[in-house]
């Protein structure tokens, strides 16, 4: 069930990123989160934590909620 809802941030993350047309690089430098990270949550491999939530939601003009798949 975990792995469901870290493919569901994944999606959504990327979805996000293209509607705002903001690529990866872009994103890292609003966020200030490394780029190995950023292409980790990109990629699924795992779900960022709280703080590093908010600052892609905020980035992205999304919720965190939404972000997160609820």
């Amino acid at each position: 069930m975990k792995n469901d809802r870290i493919q569901s941030f994944s999606s959504r993350l990327q979805e996000a990123m293209n509607i705002r047309d903001v690529k990866q690089a872009d994103l890292c430098a609003l966020t200030q989160i490394p780029k190995s990270a950023m292409s980790q949550y990109v990629n699924g491999a795992f779900e960022p934590k709280q703080d590093r939530l908010w600052k892609l939601a905020h980035a992205l003009q999304v919720s965190e909620a939404w972000l997160m798949g609820y």
